[in-house]
């Protein structure tokens, strides 16, 4: 399952700055029982990317809603939080993109 922006979706646009540049953060944390596991560590390093990087993102609260809710149903499991620049203009310049994306996802725990 994925989340874009808080709905489930597995599209994202092709201008996306992510998908051009490979534009963006992430982190992978493990779900166990539930839970995320070093939850504020996880939210601490990405927002210190996104400072780093220029990355206006500044939503933490939901973010870490999300990562929550997503871990939930789960008793074991891993869970990729990336967010991206967002879509650009063509071209290097980061100029214009003011709206980050957030994409979360759930994957079963390597055996």
């Amino acid at each position: 399952m994925y989340l874009i922006n808080g709905a489930e979706s597995e599209t994202l646009a092709v201008n996306d700055r992510s998908v051009q540049f490979g534009d963006g953060c992430f982190t992978t944390a493990r779900i166990f029982r539930g839970r995320v596991q070093l939850l504020s560590a996880h939210l601490a390093r990405l927002q210190k990317a996104c400072e780093q990087l220029f990355i206006p993102y500044d939503d933490w609260a939901l973010l870490a809603q999300e990562m929550a809710h997503l871990a939930q149903p789960h008793q074991d499991g891993v869970l990729k939080v990336i967010i991206t620049r967002g879509a650009g203009g063509r071209g290097y310049s980061a100029a214009g993109c003011v709206n980050p994306v957030r994409i979360l996802s759930v994957s079963p725990w390597p055996e």
